[in-house]
């Protein structure tokens, strides 16, 4: 199925939704804007190689934390939970110079003016995302934070587990939910719970890999859902 697009598409998309989720880092925010995920990355890999961690390849040229912190999965309680409590203190020092995605303030803000309860779903932890939204007075207008606590990776996205968490503690019906998201994972949870899947394009080429992964709305821009 083609996805649609265009202003006039996805307003009609954002009038019909009463529970808007966003993602975190993308849709509401550049979160390694001023501390840049490969930095944080190679402190991950540090901590791990002088635990004593024989780094493979893949992981030695990895500049995602995020895959970092998948990996650590198979090292053990000790360096999980290592690598979980590193990864977010990083996370929380990069939100507080991580710069807001256009348009993504006043979305947070109009949506919850107009009555729309409003989620963030995260793979970033809920450390970070408290961080940023506090920082920016955007508290009042969230009403839940789903994001990353546990040390299991495997719960992250795609994983739909902070989706459905999401949806259930919102008491949301799946019909009337959207997903905003910049990532395959996003779409792939979207598709996994049911909700309408809507994929922010913000680099070249992410719009064809959006649509393959079931986005229902592709938008260029935040500002195009306002």
């Amino acid at each position: 199925m083609t996805a649609r697009s265009g202003r006039q598409a996805a307003q009609e998309v954002m009038q019909r939704a009463q529970y808007v989720l966003l993602d975190f880092d993308g849709p509401i925010c550049d979160v390694f804007s001023g501390f840049p995920a490969p930095e944080v990355a190679a402190i991950l890999r540090k901590m791990l190689k002088d635990a004593g961690v024989d780094l493979p390849p893949d992981i030695q040229e990895q500049d995602d934390p995020m895959e970092v912190f998948r990996f650590s999965a198979q090292l053990g309680s000790n360096l999980n939970h290592a690598t979980l409590k590193t990864l977010t203190a990083l996370e929380v020092e990069a939100a507080a110079t991580a710069e807001p995605t256009p348009g993504a303030i006043e979305l947070i803000q109009r949506s919850h003016a107009t009555g729309k309860a409003i989620a963030v779903v995260s793979n970033n932890s809920e450390a970070a995302v408290t961080a940023f939204i506090h920082t920016h007075g955007l508290l009042p207008t969230i009403d839940l934070i789903s994001a990353r606590v546990e040390p299991d990776p495997s719960l992250m996205k795609p994983n739909p587990h902070l989706v459905r968490q999401a949806i259930a503690q919102l008491g949301a019906d799946v019909s009337r939910s959207l997903l905003i998201g910049d990532s395959v994972t996003d779409m792939q949870a979207s598709k996994a719970t049911g909700i309408t899947a809507v994929g922010y394009a913000n680099k070249p080429g992410k719009a064809k890999l959006l649509e393959a992964a079931g986005a229902d709305l592709l938008v260029a821009s935040i500002e195009e859902l306002l």
